[in-house]
């Protein structure tokens, strides 16, 4: 017997209607159904709502850049600028403050096509809210997107595949590799590979044990932070010195002694009187506690058996983090269509052109394969 395909309903079809109107008229657009780039006010908009609802993104730098390509310029001030010079030694010689070390960003299209069945689209209908209900959902799928890519992604496929690569591991260049590419002294728990006079951080897995023997042969640290203290001091002292320096780390890392909120209701209170009534549990979780002196925190879609410590803005602070994803300015394109013959579903076809950036690689270091245990 055929399947009797679902049919979106009145009340869901006048609200798609009017959220169909809402973002033609945002965009200055002639209609959804055809491409259109996405207006600045749109674009602004859109960037928020992913803050919103991914409170990570908060956390690094979102900036538009009008090149494809183009040279890395760390932000960093650490060099001395400070001089005097008398009338005989005239000019002046002014010092650069940012810091180009020859590394490379690119962008890469990226697409953020989804689809929501009918059945969805009808049961929020029926609430005032629709257009913002939808317009964070899908805010919410892209941000999480782009985390596990930033995380796990290691090249840029022409043709991606989900279903291979379910962390997104060929849709771009994330932060974690861009380490392992560009600063391979400063990556623990893999062997490095030289090719070309160029030295990364992309051979075989080496595994870092952590347990009570790590004074013998069997073990390499007693504890993650012994293993974090380590690490800082694989950096240079003016990045080690910083006091924004966060150790980002896996779950499987840490126990309920270092996160004593995950797995508790938000309106608990912890740790004295800090609440985290206002912190969402699937989202970036700060402890209370510290992980070789600095502050611990868990991220979305961060893998296992892995510590990055490196510097993280606070929130909504503009080029306050070591770690961005640079997007090209005008770069937006979207258009929305009815498709029946999809399983019955909305379709909101995105993309731009966006990859990720180390701003300055001395205020990276990480840690991965790392196993709890003796030596085999």
């Amino acid at each position: 017997m055929a399947k009797v395909r679902y049919a979106v309903s009145d009340r869901g079809r006048t609200a798609l209607n009017g959220l169909y109107a809402s973002i033609a008229r945002l965009n200055n657009a002639h209609g959804v159904r055809e491409e259109f780039s996405l207006s600045p006010t749109a674009e602004q908009r859109l960037e928020d709502m992913q803050r919103e609802q991914i409170g990570f993104l908060s956390r690094i730098n979102m900036p538009t850049v009008r090149d494809l390509i183009g040279e890395v310029i760390g932000l960093g001030a650490e060099d001395m600028i400070a001089s005097r010079v008398s009338d005989a030694n005239l000019p002046r010689k002014p010092a650069y403050i940012g810091q180009m070390d020859d590394r490379e960003w690119r962008l890469y299209t990226t697409l953020f096509d989804s689809k929501i069945k009918w059945q969805l689209i009808d049961t929020w209908s029926k609430f005032p809210n629709f257009a913002q209900r939808y317009a964070a959902h899908v805010a919410r799928s892209v941000g999480l997107s782009r985390i596990s890519v930033g995380w796990n992604g290691t090249s840029a496929a022409a043709d991606t595949n989900r279903i291979a690569n379910p962390l997104g591991q060929d849709v771009n260049i994330g932060w974690l590799q861009k380490l392992r590419l560009e600063r391979a002294d400063h990556v623990m728990g893999r062997n490095t590979v030289t090719a070309g006079g160029v030295t990364t951080a992309t051979g075989t897995a080496k595994p870092i044990y952590i347990g009570p023997n790590a004074d013998t042969a069997d073990g390499d640290y007693k504890n993650v932070d012994a293993l974090a203290y380590d690490l800082i001091a694989g950096m240079p002292s003016w990045a080690r010195s910083s006091t924004d320096l966060v150790c980002i780390v896996s779950q499987d890392l840490v126990d309920e002694k270092y996160f004593p909120m995950i797995n508790r209701p938000v309106s608990d209170v912890i740790d004295g009187d800090r609440a985290t009534s206002d912190q969402k549990v699937s989202d970036i979780v700060m402890s209370a506690k510290q992980i070789g002196g600095r502050p611990a925190a868990i991220v979305p879609k961060f893998p296992e058996g892995t510590m990055l410590i490196t510097s993280l803005g606070q929130a909504n602070a503009s080029d306050s983090s070591n770690l961005s994803l640079y997007m090209q300015e005008g770069s937006r394109r979207r258009y929305i269509r009815d498709e029946p013959e999809n399983m019955a579903s909305l379709v909101d076809y995105n993309s731009c052109n966006e990859g990720y950036v180390i701003e300055d690689t001395d205020f990276a270091v990480m840690a991965e394969n790392i196993t709890f245990g003796e030596r085999p």
